[in-house]
């Protein structure tokens, strides 16, 4: 084991040791004897052994690591030798400090103590530079910035008197005029926020000093001049600045550039597109306007330029207290536009909105009235309006958290809107009549297409103006309802055509049931019945299919149309007008509506069943009133008479047959019997002479021997004139005592003998009273 001893030195003893010396060296023990060969054992052994020359070797080697070890520690030994004769030398020059410092600490002592009040009085003189820091910094930023101020005071005039600005100015310079006013507005107001506390500040200070002494009264006196004179600056400049001055006058100049510029943004000519009729309802407008206001599609105005010029003169008027007037003006400025726009389509038919005043004009005029009303109302809604939303909010969306802009545009909407509301309103409101459906079930539809641009507009902007939009479509389906429901109900006090022609309310309600049918109002009728059927059976009901509704519905209408058919049948005095007026009417009800999407809802085979049938009947009932009595006299014998006075009674019945025959003609051509239908006429005209003629002629050839010789009707005679019937000819060429081959007329009671007068009078009044009567005949007829 080393130990190390101070100023000693280290020896190595006798068993390998190291022990310490007082010299400065490293010495070998002198005591130690040499090993010999002749004592150690293990050397002689290495010597006389073969392998001895191998472990001389090993010996060898480890003698001289011991001596390098030596070496080492020796090297070793004198460094901290030294070490300790340093620090012995160190330690006697700081004890010889520590004495001069004792002297010097005591001469400190005495210094500290006379310069404690100088310590004390720059302690003072530092507190009071930094409140006198603390009052004059506020002062110095004051006026700083009433110098930036003046300054830009100044720009502002050279900007205002330049040939670029004013209300005629490029968009560049109102851009660097509006940023003028903007740094100006915003110094203004640092300069207005740091008055009274620089005036505070300096006020507090010169009291202070008062207060203290701190300083001599010639100093004090003039801080408290500067301070009057701070304090009066901020009484009459800073005012000045803030209300009297270019910054005033800028705003006033500014407020009149932001209201030309929204004059000059006019809407394009929206007659156009009001015109173009029925084709721009191909879309519902959501394709253009579905993608929002950001969409590229939106309807907008102006440039670029010109909304970034209104966007930043409507910032800086509402930096400066002007919001209220930005909003008058926005509102007033743009509402005229807006109208001006609309004016150009000549809307005058919305001053009558009043449902009395409505009632009172002109069908056609109505009818004009709605179908502009229709065209109008899109364009103000695609167009005009959705542009002026897209202008409000790009111009005042910053205000308020984009508060204000939806509040301007639902006031230039509201007053717009209000217009066409009222309108529509005053047509559904108005008396329910069967000729408005249509024009109701167009508003309907036209409501239903606008519906979502409407929504898209005001369920955020203007709730309410949705709300009443939603309002007026119940209106519509209420008054589309009551108008159809009046079919049922329809009022025809006129007489009975003397024609025994169709009916103007046949033809009326038939076209009319078939439009309601057609696909282009189709859609909205069921639209309608499923809304009212809706709401009378609760919305938690299950209504009808549409096509069922809409078919009970014009079933009904139907029904109520052969009511006022038989109603007015029953009128008629003359019983083979009656019969042709309901043969007439019935076959049109079928004829019309065959084959039409009408009587695919009702059922072809009902409307076959109903009104075919009940036109076959009245043609068979016409056939029997009208030919039955003079069938009846051709079909009966001569009676007993034999001879002379059997041809004689054969005879007269001939000619009374041609009589009657010709009296039928003209009772037709008188009444002016019509039957519209070319078809109809053939077939009725077929059926008579198939009823009438063979019977005739069985009668003449019975009498064949009896008219010898005589002029007589013949059957191809009396085809002929049957064939006349319903043509409206009149004239003698129509009647048989115009015809050479008949000869008769009246004169014909000559031609019978006077053995057979009686007779031939009680076969007239007979033939009259089959006439009166029923008759009685099997002939059909089958159209």
């Amino acid at each position: 084991m080393i130990q190390l001893y101070p100023a000693a030195t280290l020896t190595s003893n006798s068993s390998g040791t190291l022990n310490a010396t007082p010299a400065g060296l490293l010495k070998p023990a002198v005591n130690q004897p040499k090993p010999s060969p002749a004592r150690n054992p293990s050397i002689r052994s290495m010597s006389s052994n073969p392998s001895s020359e191998i472990a001389g070797d090993e010996l060898a080697g480890i003698i001289n690591d011991d001596d390098s070890i030596i070496s080492n520690l020796r090297a070793s030994h004198a460094a901290l030798s030294n070490i300790v004769r340093s620090s012995i030398a160190a330690a006697r020059e700081l004890d010889a400090a520590d004495g001069r410092l004792s002297c010097r600490q005591e001469f400190f002592a005495g210094i500290t103590d006379a310069i404690a009040p100088l310590q004390s009085h720059a302690l003072a003189t530092k507190a009071l530079n930094v409140r006198i820091n603390q009052a004059v910094s506020p002062a110095i930023s004051f006026l700083q910035a009433f110098s930036r101020a003046k300054r830009l005071e100044r720009r502002l005039l050279v900007l205002s008197s330049g040939d670029g600005g004013g209300e005629g100015g490029s968009a560049d310079h109102t851009m660097t005029y509006v940023d003028c006013v903007r740094r100006l507005s915003a110094a203004a107001a640092e300069v207005t926020a740091e008055c009274e506390p620089a005036v505070q500040r300096l006020q507090d200070a010169v009291e202070f000093l008062g207060r203290t002494k701190a300083t001599d009264k010639l100093r004090l006196r003039r801080l408290r001049d500067a301070a009057a004179a701070l304090r009066a600056v901020c009484e009459e400049e800073v005012e000045q600045m803030r209300y009297e001055g270019p910054l005033d006058e800028a705003l006033l100049r500014l407020q009149d550039e932001y209201e030309e510029i929204l004059r000059r943004l006019r809407h394009p000519d929206v007659g156009e597109s009001a015109g173009s009729g029925e084709g721009e309802w191909e879309s519902d407008g959501m394709d253009r306007l579905g993608q929002g206001m950001d969409g590229p599609d939106w309807p907008a105005l102006g440039s670029p330029e010109q909304i970034e010029v209104l966007r930043r003169i409507f910032e800086a008027l509402t930096s400066n207290d002007c919001l209220d007037i930005c909003i008058d003006i926005f509102v007033k400025v743009r509402y005229r536009q807006v109208a001006k726009a609309l004016m150009r389509l000549n809307p005058d038919y919305l001053k009558t909105y009043e449902p009395e005043d409505i009632d009172r004009i002109e069908w056609e005029s109505l009818e004009s009235s709605i179908s502009l009303w229709i065209r109008h109302l899109r364009v103000a809604v695609h167009s005009v309006l959705a542009a002026e939303k897209h202008l409000s909010r790009a111009v005042l969306s910053s205000a308020m958290d984009g508060a204000v802009w939806p509040e301007c545009f639902a006031q230039i909407s509201d007053r717009i809107m209000a217009v066409f509301l009222r309108f529509g309103e005053g047509v559904a409101l108005s008396s329910p009549e069967p000729q408005k459906l249509f024009r109701l079930l167009e508003m309907f539809s036209a409501a239903s297409r606008l519906r979502p641009v409407l929504s898209l507009l005001f369920d955020d902007a203007a709730p309410d103006i949705a709300a009443r939009f939603r309002e007026l479509q119940k209106m519509l389906v209420n008054a589309a309802s009551r108008a159809f429901a009046t079919l049922e109900n329809l009022p025809d006090a006129s007489p009975p055509p003397s024609d025994a022609s169709v009916p103007g309310v046949v033809r009326y309600v038939i076209n009319y049931l078939k439009c309601v049918a057609d696909g282009k109002y189709a859609s909205a009728m069921v639209h309608v019945l499923r809304t009212e059927s809706l709401w009378k059976a609760g919305f938690l009901s299950r209504p009808d299919p549409d096509e069922a509704l809409l078919g009970e519905s014009l079933a009904r209408a139907l029904d109520a149309l052969l009511a006022i058919v038989e109603l007015k049948r029953g009128r008629y005095k003359d019983r083979v007008a009656s019969q042709l007026f309901a043969m007439n009417s019935y076959w049109y009800m079928y004829m019309r509506t065959r084959g039409s999407e009408l009587a695919r809802l009702v059922g072809e085979e009902e409307m076959r069943e109903k009104y075919k049938a009940a036109a076959e009947a009245a043609a068979f009932a016409y056939q029997k009133e009208a030919w039955g009595p003079i069938l009846r006299m051709v079909q009966t014998d001569v009676g007993t008479e034999k001879g002379e006075a059997a041809r004689a009674v054969a005879r007269g019945k001939v000619e009374v047959f041609a009589r009657e025959v010709e009296e039928i003609l003209r009772r037709h051509r008188t009444a002016g019997y019509k039957v519209p239908d070319r078809d109809l006429r053939e077939q009725i005209k077929k059926a008579v002479k198939e009823m009438v003629v063979p019977a005739y002629e069985r009668f003449l050839h019975s009498c064949s021997a009896a008219m010898q010789g005589r002029p007589v009707l013949t059957p191809e005679a009396l085809k002929e004139l049957i064939g006349r019937l319903f043509e409206g000819s009149g004239g003698s060429g129509g009647g048989i005592a115009g015809r050479g081959e008949v000869g008769v007329g009246a004169a014909a009671e000559e031609l019978v003998p006077s053995p057979g007068g009686g007779r031939l009078r009680r076969e007239r009044r007979r033939v009259e009273g089959l006439r009166a009567g029923e008759g009685s005949t099997e002939k059909t007829y089958s159209p």
